[in-house]
C-alpha cells in the first residue's frame, strides 16, 4: 500500500502523539513503581537490605532508560518536522526545537 503525503503526514502526527503519551505513561508508572517499592523498603521487614537495595537500583534504571527514551522521542519529533517541513506537509512546528536537550546533559545538570 502506498501513502500519499496528506495521509502519511496524518499517520505520523498520529502515531507520534501515540508514542509521546506512552513513554510518559512508562515513565509514570515507573516511578510509582519506585515509589511503592521505597515504602515497602522502609515499612515491611523480612527483606535482606542488600536485595531491595539492588532491586531499587534495577528500578531506578529502569526509570532513567525512559527519561532517556523520552529524550529520543523528541528528538525523533523534532526530525520528522524538518522533514514535514522541507517536503511542505506541515508549515506550524508542533514539536521541540533545535535545542532539545540530552538525557546525558539532562542527567548530570540535574545531579549538580
Amino acid at each position: 500500500m502506498s501513502l500519499d503525503l496528506h495521509t502519511a503526514t496524518a499517520r505520523l502526527m498520529r502515531d507520534m502523539a501515540t508514542s509521546e503519551v506512552a513513554v510518559a505513561d512508562a515513565l509514570v508508572a515507573a516511578t510509582a513503581l519506585m515509589h511503592s517499592a521505597a515504602l515497602a523498603q522502609r515499612d515491611v521487614s523480612g527483606a535482606s537490605a542488600i536485595q531491595t537495595h539492588s532491586t531499587m537500583l534495577r528500578i531506578s534504571k529502569m526509570a532513567a532508560g525512559l527519561i532517556d527514551v523520552q529524550a529520543e522521542t523528541r528528538r525523533a519529533h523534532g526530525q520528522l518536522l524538518k522533514v514535514g517541513q522541507e517536503m511542505g506537509a506541515t508549515e506550524e512546528p508542533t514539536c521541540p526545537g533545535d535545542d532539545a536537550f540530552t538525557s546525558a546533559w539532562d542527567r548530570n545538570a540535574a545531579a549538580a
